[in-house]
């Protein structure tokens, strides 16, 4: 074989391993461009509310916490139990006016609803701010307002927001289209009074012809007796309890005093960090329904605990209301154990340094092409 042929053959795979290549480098280009930041929270307020006498109405704010986004579009699904709420009438779930950063009072446009859906109980809305850039949300802000009617209202229950099928759109120069910035959602917890355990009822004094025995029966008292401090009746966690780090959960207790009022709740969160609430709605009263949010930045798997202490002192049994949390790191789990050990930082090589890579073994196979190409 002549070496022109040699030379036409090794230009030919050249060009076959160039082509494929540059496609593959353009991909990982697109690949690197920044992602938006996903860290806007909705949340329901003021919550909990607890003494909620049925009948009454109650009002939640819906707030947005942008978390360095420019929010342009929010589209949100509130979800409640119709056994214990109702929707006050069709207007209900109504939009709020904010300021702009500019001083602006901002009328969103209502893209879609209030539709309400009775049935399921779900509310939904989408408003936006159209094309006025100017009025985007930049600061935590009050974006909408909804009432419930109480009068079914018989235990303590959950407002919350469909996550999943709720968005936010930002307008930042690093968002891409239609991508939800959307983090976390935070819960409002309405809960009517603790009933309270009546007196039992004295014997009667026994009249000059009843006759005494020793079998009479004793005033019962066994009830009031065995609830002598606060009960720690439940902690739930929402979303959930399994996730990758930094991971944010909201921890509820529920809990009562019989004999006294409630005074402080403390959270251990069992990452080695406690929270004391002492001044939340329902403190200072028999019945509290105390959220409680909190992030686990390490992996690991962590028990959240929560006692009750009351006016007299008394504390609640510790170990009653735990949850068990997993919080489990995916990149450390497949990087070898070399790596993170010897590596400051256990995220892996980012897409900006394959290009680099990728881009030097494309540089040398053109210049060899080049090469061949002339030799011919």
């Amino acid at each position: 074989m002549s070496g022109k042929k040699i030379l036409a053959i090794g230009f030919v795979i050249v060009l076959l391993v160039a082509i494929p290549l540059t496609v593959f480098l353009i991909q990982q280009q697109q690949k690197t461009k920044s992602s938006a930041n996903t860290t806007t929270v909705l949340s329901l307020v003021p919550t909990p509310q607890n003494n909620v006498t049925p009948g009454t109405d109650v009002t939640l704010n819906v707030m947005l916490d942008p978390g360095g986004n420019q929010v342009s579009f929010v589209k949100f699904i509130i979800t409640y139990d119709t056994g214990q709420l109702a929707v006050k009438g069709g207007n209900s779930l109504r939009f709020s006016t904010w300021k702009a950063s500019n001083g602006d009072t901002v009328t969103p446009q209502v893209l879609d609803g209030p539709r309400y859906d009775a049935t399921n109980g779900t509310m939904t809305m989408t408003i936006s701010v159209q094309s006025s850039p100017q009025h985007v949300i930049s600061t935590p802000t009050q974006i909408a307002s909804v009432v419930f009617d109480t009068t079914k209202l018989t235990q303590s229950t959950q407002v919350k927001f469909d996550q999943g099928n709720s968005q936010v759109l930002s307008i930042n120069n690093k968002d891409r289209f239609n991508e939800n910035v959307l983090n976390l959602t935070n819960p409002a917890i309405i809960a009517p009074p603790v009933p309270t355990t009546p007196s039992p009822s004295p014997s009667p004094s026994p009249s000059v012809t009843q006759i005494p025995t020793p079998t009479d029966s004793p005033t019962p008292t066994t009830v009031t007796q065995a609830i002598t401090g606060p009960t720690c009746s439940s902690l739930t966690i929402d979303p959930s309890a399994q996730g990758t780090p930094p991971f944010t959960v909201n921890l509820t207790a529920n809990g009562q005093d019989y004999n006294s009022t409630i005074s402080d709740v403390k959270f251990d969160f069992g990452d080695g960090q406690t929270q004391d609430i002492a001044s939340s709605a329902g403190i200072g009263t028999n019945s509290i329904s105390v959220l409680q949010s909190h992030i686990y930045n390490d992996p690991g798997n962590y028990t959240a605990t929560v006692v009750l202490t009351d006016a007299n002192g008394s504390i609640s049994p510790i170990g009653v209301c735990t949850v068990a949390i997993s919080v489990n790191n995916e990149q450390l789990a497949e990087a070898p154990t070399a790596t993170i050990t010897q590596t400051p930082s256990p995220l892996p090589p980012t897409g900006p340094t394959q290009l680099i890579t990728f881009g030097s073994i494309g540089a040398v196979i053109t210049v060899i092409g080049a090469v061949l190409l002339l030799a011919l």
